[in-house]
C-alpha cells in the first residue's frame, strides 16, 4: 500500500512538473511550428515561443496545459479568448480543435512555402465592379530577421501602386516595430497585383477587395506563408515562382524592319512564357484557376504593353500595321478580368490609347495656331483678353499677312521691324490662361475621347481610358481640369472613376492656391541673362555656392520618373541633413504654372533649395554641356566645382550615397 501511494505521488509530481515546465517554456515543443489544415490545404495556425498566429492575428498565451505530447492552450487577445486542444503528433500530423470548431487533422509545414493544395479550385478572382474605397489588409511579421536587415527600412512599403483609373502611382507604407510586426491597409480598385517590400520580402501577389491576409517571413526557417480566409492563390504564387523571358530594348530611332524584328522577339517570348506556365500547371495539376489567370494575364499584358509602347522607339513615331494587328488580335481574345490583376494593364491602356490615336486621320492633320484662332477663342470667352491684348493679337494678324507675301529677305526685315511685337506675343502666349487654351487646342481632348469610344468595346475599359486621359493633365501639366476636360468627365459612367478624377482635381486646385513657403527658392532667369554657353550658364548659377556641395537634379514637369523621384525628396533631405548641401533643380521644357505647382506639391523650397526654369535655348545649352541624355539626370558638384556622375537610382542605397558624399567632402578639406 505504501509502495502504491509512493508511485501515485511520483506520477502526480511528474505530471505537475510537465505542466509547470510547459508554462516556464511557454509553448514547449509546439514553439516554431506552423500547421496546415489537411482538408482545405490552408495554413490555419502557428505557434511561436511568444505568440500564436491564428485568424490573421497574433495571440498571447493564457492557460497552458501539457500532458506528455498533448496540449490545451488558451489564446488571448484584447477582444476574445480561444481554447485550442492539440493532440499527440504522429507522422508529422496532429489533431486539433480550435474554439468551437470540429476536430481536424493538421500537418506540420516543413517546407519554405505552403505545399500544393489537395484539390483544384476553379473560382475566379473576386470582381467588385470597380468600387471606390475598397481596401485589402496585410497583417505581417518579419520574424527573426537580422537587425541590419530589419533596420534597412523600418517601413513595409508598396511602391508604384498604380491606380488603373488614373495611371498615377502612389506608395502606401506601414511602420515596422522592433519585433518585425506591421499592419498595412492597401487601397484596391478591384482584385489587384502589388509588389510589396520588394528589396527585402520580394512579395509579388494579388490582393482581393475586403480580404485580410497574414504574411509571415521567418528569418530562421526561411518560410514565407500567407494566412487568410481566401489566401490560396497568394500561397501558390509564393510557392511557384519562375522567371519569365523578358528583354526590353533601350534603343531609339528604330526602322520599321527593326520594329518588326522586335515584335517577333516579343511574340517568341510570349509563347515561351505560356509554355513555362503550361509546364508548371502540368507538374502541379491542383493549382487554382486564379494562379493560371494571373500568370496568363501578366504575360499577355507585359507583351502587349511593350509592343504598344515600342512606337516610342520608332524613328517615324509610328508602328508598322502588322505590329498593331498582332496586339489587337492577341490582346482582346485573351484578356482576363478583372483587368487589375496585372499591374501592366494600367500602362497597356495608356499606350494602347496612344496607338489608337496614331491611326486616326484627324489626329494626323497639322494644326496651326494663329492670330485668327486666338481672336476666335477670345470671342468664345475661352480667355479674358484686355484691349491691349486684342491690339497685340491684331498687330500679329497684320504682321503674318505681310509675312505670307514676303520673300525670304523681306521676311527677315519684317522680323527685325517687329521685335518688340514678337516679345509682347511671347509674354502673352506664356500667360497661364493663354498657355492653357493653346495646349488644349493641340491636345484635342474631345477627339481623343471619341477615339476611346471607338476602340474599346467594354464600357468599363472606355471609362478607365477616359479617366487616364483626364488625369494625364494632372501628371503632365500639373493643371486642374478646365471645361473641355469636364465635358469628357461627364461621359464617364463608373462613379468610382469620376470621383477619383475629381479628388485628384481638388488636390491640384488646393496646391494651386497654396502660397510657396519660401519663394526665394525660385530664381529668375535674368540671373544668367545674355549667356549662351552651357558651361558659362552653369558656372554663373553656381557662383553663390562656392565651397559647398551642390546636388543637381535636371528634371521636367512632363517626366513621370522625375516626379516619382521628387516625391522622395523630403526623405532624401532628412537622410542628408548632416551635410552642407545646396539642392539645385533645373527644369526642362516646363510651363511656368506647371513648374510652380510641382514645386508646391512636393514641398521643394527652402533655404538650401534653388530652382531655375531657364529659357529653352539656355536649358538646352546646359544639358549639352553636362551630356544629359535622359531624365531625370543627377550630378554632384563638389566644393571646388568638379562635376561627379550619379546613377539615377543612387538614393535606393542611402548608405552608399552617404559614403560618396563623405569621400568627396574629405578630399577637399
Amino acid at each position: 500500500m505504501k509502495i502504491y501511494m509512493k508511485k501515485t505521488i511520483v506520477t502526480l509530481l511528474f505530471t505537475l512538473a510537465a505542466i509547470i515546465g510547459c508554462a516556464q517554456n511557454k509553448i514547449g515543443t509546439l514553439a516554431g511550428t506552423m500547421w496546415r489544415n489537411e482538408q482545405t490545404g490552408d495554413w490555419d495556425i502557428g505557434f511561436t515561443e511568444k505568440y500564436a498566429i491564428y485568424d490573421c492575428r497574433l495571440w498571447d498565451y493564457g492557460n497552458l496545459k501539457r500532458i506528455n505530447d498533448k496540449f490545451e492552450v488558451t489564446l488571448v487577445n484584447p477582444d476574445e479568448t480561444l481554447k485550442v486542444a492539440v493532440g499527440k503528433q504522429k507522422d508529422g500530423k496532429r489533431q486539433m480543435t480550435i474554439g468551437g470548431g470540429k476536430k481536424q487533422v493538421y500537418s506540420l509545414i516543413t517546407s519554405e512555402t505552403l505545399p500544393n493544395y489537395p484539390t483544384k479550385d476553379l473560382s475566379p478572382f473576386k470582381d467588385n465592379g470597380y468600387r471606390e474605397g475598397d481596401t485589402a489588409t496585410i497583417v505581417g511579421w518579419l520574424k527573426d530577421l537580422p537587425k541590419e536587415v530589419l533596420d534597412r527600412n523600418r517601413k513595409f512599403e508598396i511602391n508604384n501602386l498604380y491606380n488603373i483609373f488614373t495611371n498615377i502611382p502612389t506608395t502606401v507604407s506601414s511602420d515596422i516595430d522592433d519585433e518585425g510586426h506591421f499592419i498595412i491597409k492597401v487601397p484596391v480598385e478591384n482584385a489587384k497585383e502589388v509588389y510589396a517590400d520588394w528589396r527585402r520580402s520580394r512579395l509579388q501577389t494579388v490582393l482581393e477587395p475586403g480580404e485580410t491576409y497574414f504574411f509571415l517571413l521567418d528569418g530562421k526557417t526561411n518560410q514565407r506563408l500567407m494566412m487568410g480566409r481566401n489566401a490560396r492563390v497568394q500561397n501558390e504564387l509564393l510557392a511557384h515562382t519562375f522567371r519569365m523571358a523578358y528583354n526590353q530594348t533601350d534603343e531609339h530611332g528604330l526602322s520599321d524592319e527593326q520594329l518588326l524584328a522586335y515584335k517577333d522577339q516579343w511574340v517568341g517570348m510570349y509563347e515561351k512564357n505560356n509554355g513555362l506556365i503550361d509546364s508548371v500547371l502540368n507538374a502541379n495539376p491542383t493549382l487554382s484557376r486564379k494562379y493560371e489567370d494571373y500568370r496568363r494575364m501578366s504575360n499577355l499584358c507585359t507583351m502587349a504593353q511593350e509592343l504598344a509602347q515600342s512606337r516610342m522607339y520608332s524613328a517615324s513615331g509610328k508602328l508598322p500595321q502588322s505590329v498593331k494587328d498582332y496586339v489587337n488580335t492577341t490582346l482582346w481574345s485573351n484578356v482576363i478580368k478583372p483587368y487589375t490583376i496585372s499591374r501592366e494593364m494600367s500602362w497597356l491602356i495608356y499606350y494602347y490609347s496612344l496607338m489608337a490615336e496614331e491611326d486616326d486621320p484627324k489626329m494626323q492633320q497639322n494644326r496651326t495656331f494663329d492670330a485668327n484662332t486666338l481672336l476666335q477663342m477670345s470671342e468664345q470667352g475661352r480667355f479674358k483678353a484686355s484691349a491691349e491684348d486684342l491690339a497685340t493679337i491684331k498687330k500679329w494678324q497684320n504682321m503674318m499677312e505681310q509675312y505670307k507675301k514676303a520673300s525670304p529677305d523681306e521676311a527677315k526685315k519684317i522680323e527685325e521691324q517687329n521685335k518688340e511685337l514678337i516679345e509682347e506675343l511671347n509674354i502673352l502666349m506664356q500667360r497661364p490662361d493663354v498657355e492653357d487654351i493653346v495646349n488644349d487646342y493641340f491636345d484635342m481632348i474631345d477627339l481623343k475621347a471619341k477615339i476611346i469610344d471607338s476602340v474599346y468595346q467594354d464600357p468599363v475599359l472606355r471609362d478607365i481610358a477616359k479617366g487616364q486621359l483626364l488625369c494625364s493633365r494632372f501628371v503632365e501639366r500639373k493643371l486642374p481640369l478646365n471645361q473641355a476636360y469636364m465635358n469628357v468627365l461627364s461621359e464617364i459612367q463608373l462613379p468610382a472613376i469620376r470621383n477619383t478624377v475629381l479628388a485628384n482635381n481638388d488636390k491640384l486646385l488646393a496646391i494651386q492656391q497654396t502660397v510657396l513657403p519660401y519663394p526665394a527658392s525660385l530664381r529668375p532667369s535674368s540671373d544668367v541673362e545674355g549667356l549662351t554657353d552651357g558651361e558659362a550658364i552653369l558656372r554663373k548659377i553656381l557662383e553663390p555656392f562656392k565651397g559647398r556641395i551642390v546636388y543637381l537634379d535636371i528634371w521636367g514637369t512632363w517626366c513621370g520618373p522625375c516626379k516619382e523621384k521628387l516625391a522622395e525628396s523630403p526623405y532624401v533631405k532628412s537622410q542628408l541633413k548632416d551635410f552642407d548641401i545646396v539642392y539645385l533643380y533645373l527644369a526642362n521644357r516646363s510651363p511656368e504654372e506647371s513648374w510652380k505647382n510641382t514645386i508646391k506639391e512636393y514641398d521643394l523650397t527652402g533655404e538650401n533649395s534653388v530652382h531655375y526654369n531657364l529659357p529653352a535655348a539656355q536649358q538646352r545649352a546646359v544639358e549639352e554641356f553636362l551630356k544629359v541624355n535622359s531624365f531625370p539626370t543627377y550630378k554632384l558638384i563638389d566644393k571646388r566645382g568638379n562635376i561627379h556622375e550619379l546613377e539615377w537610382l543612387h538614393t535606393s542605397n542611402m548608405t552608399l550615397f552617404k559614403e560618396t558624399l563623405y569621400r568627396i567632402s574629405s578630399m577637399q578639406e
